[in-house]
């Protein structure tokens, strides 16, 4: 089903490899934490380098063979290499609260599109070492397939291995050995071993290629009994959208993001259908079914598309608006895969089935990569971008001076909101000159976003005794009792009455 025959021999002997470079990663990144990244100065330069080992010895486990380990070693710092500008932009400004910045591009790319995007990459980079470049979609599909499953299996053999070597530690003490005890927690012998066992735990799951085929066997049948019921699903949609109207999607919150999620899933469904691109058509249930899924594609993009416009339109760029739309819009690019794959369904009897997917799917993975890589580049700031969203927000006057949030461009976009306030203060010749400059002055008066958003509460603190105003003053920079509230402000943020909210 999964074309693998030619993958029999994958993975094996590697297990000592795998070993020594899981030894040594960890041994490296002892040594980084330990003696480099408590320094304030080289601490993102030592982050990037932290994440270029982790990813080096990741990608190299992952792409070996027997018979290319150097081949593979280039791939390897290829692909670490091709992170660390994105690293260490990210690194620069995470974590500093002088600056001011909201945490959410950090976040959601060491969380979320950093992982993403190694994934795809590594995978396109194994294709290619297999066959050649650019990688035949059927190698593409295969190993996009099956690294997950191996990076799974590898954390449940770590982790078993950790659990057993503290049920061990435990045991010891209870004997009154507390040497090992000791040993264990120290970060110069835990972080080694927990490499260690990574390596050999990724060499191994590759070398188990039997459980592998099992494991994308279920995965494939799993999409192909599902998919009638997505387009069951997809059919109920289309019509409770004809007959309420998009109303009875954008009344509820976050609608943008509801659409992608089933965009998405019904993405990776139609991969599991589809498979390597090289097989016949299914059977005509399934391939009907199919059809009826990829229809449903331009619609639930579209809503998205429209959910995400209107919300910047009424409250400017924000940086979780424009993870946002960039999902969007590569969600919106599949809509042509789907397309295609539609238009060729004309051709009825084709041996071959949906002949424009394949290519156009590994086409897709490398943008996917640029893409999630541009939006945590100064290239495509999120900040910048957001600093410019929201003063031309209020320079054009789509929003009147007293519903603009001054205090999110002074608290979440660090110096590309100064730099957005001081060009509010050069509007001498707009309508709400006076009311600017005031929210302006606000803003830079307030030690905190909360206490920028609750005036009120500092107005009443001066009626109090001098006593109980200075006590609460103390308690009260990041909120009443030591809480941060809204803690991420943003223009409406939490808003959830809005038709247009993501």
């Amino acid at each position: 089903m999964t074309g693998n025959d030619d993958h029999k021999s994958i993975g094996k002997g590697l297990s000592l490899p795998g070993l020594i470079v899981g030894l040594l990663t960890g041994a490296a990144l002892y040594a980084i934490v330990e003696y480099w990244i408590d320094d304030k100065d080289t601490a993102p330069m030592a982050f990037s380098v932290l994440f270029f080992v982790a990813t080096l010895a990741a990608s190299y486990l992952l792409l070996a063979e027997t018979n290319k380990l150097f081949k593979a070693l280039f791939g390897a710092v290829a692909i670490a290499a091709f992170f660390i500008l994105p690293d260490y932009f990210m690194a620069s400004l995470a974590g500093d609260e002088t600056k001011n910045l909201t945490a959410f591009p950090p976040i959601f790319w060491f969380g979320i599109s950093r992982g993403l995007s190694a994934y795809l990459l590594i995978t396109l980079v194994k294709a290619s070492i297999e066959k050649s470049a650019p990688p035949p979609y059927h190698e593409v599909f295969f190993h996009g397939l099956t690294m997950p499953l191996i990076a799974a299996g590898a954390k449940i053999f770590a982790g078993l291995a950790l659990v057993l070597l503290f049920v061990w530690a435990r045991l010891l003490k209870e004997m009154d050995v507390n040497f090992f005890n000791k040993l264990f927690q120290e970060p110069w012998f835990i972080l080694p071993f927990l490499g260690a066992i990574g390596g050999l735990s990724i060499a191994m799951m590759r070398g188990q290629q039997s459980v592998l085929s099992a494991l994308r066997y279920i995965l494939l049948l799993f999409c192909r009994i599902v998919m009638p019921i997505t387009a069951v699903f997809t059919i109920t949609f289309l019509m409770i959208l004809m007959i309420k109207g998009t109303g009875a999607i954008f009344d509820k919150p976050y609608p943008g993001g509801i659409m992608i999620g089933l965009a998405l899933a019904g993405m990776l469904i139609f991969n599991g259908v589809y498979q390597n691109g090289e097989g016949a058509p299914p059977p005509l249930w399934l391939r009907l079914a199919t059809l009826i899924t990829l229809i449903g594609f331009p619609v639930y993009t579209g809503l998205a598309f429209s959910a995400f416009t209107l919300r910047i339109e009424d409250y400017g760029l924000t940086p979780a608006r424009i993870a946002g739309l960039a999902i969007t819009g590569l969600v919106a690019a599949y809509s042509l895969v789907c397309f295609a794959g539609l238009v060729t369904e004309l051709n009825w009897r084709a041996k071959r089935w949906m002949p424009m997917v394949a290519p156009l799917n590994t086409a897709m993975a490398a943008i996917w990569v640029l893409v999630l890589s541009a939006l945590a580049t100064p290239l495509f700031n999120p900040w910048a971008m957001s600093a410019n969203s929201q003063y031309s927000l209020l320079a054009k006057q789509k929003i009147a001076a007293e519903d603009f949030d001054f205090g999110y461009l002074r608290f979440q976009l660090g110096e590309w909101g100064e730099d957005a306030l001081d060009k509010l203060l050069g509007l001498t010749d707009h309508p709400e000159a006076g009311a600017i400059s005031n929210g302006v002055a606000r803003a830079r008066d307030a030690k905190s976003q909360w206490e920028y958003a609750n005036p009120d509460f500092y107005e009443a603190l001066e009626t109090l005794p001098d006593d109980t105003s200075e006590s609460s003053a103390a308690e009260s920079d990041d909120g009443p009792m030591g809480l941060e509230l809204n803690p991420d402000g943003g223009p409406d943020e939490d808003n959830e009455s809005s038709s247009a909210e993501e």
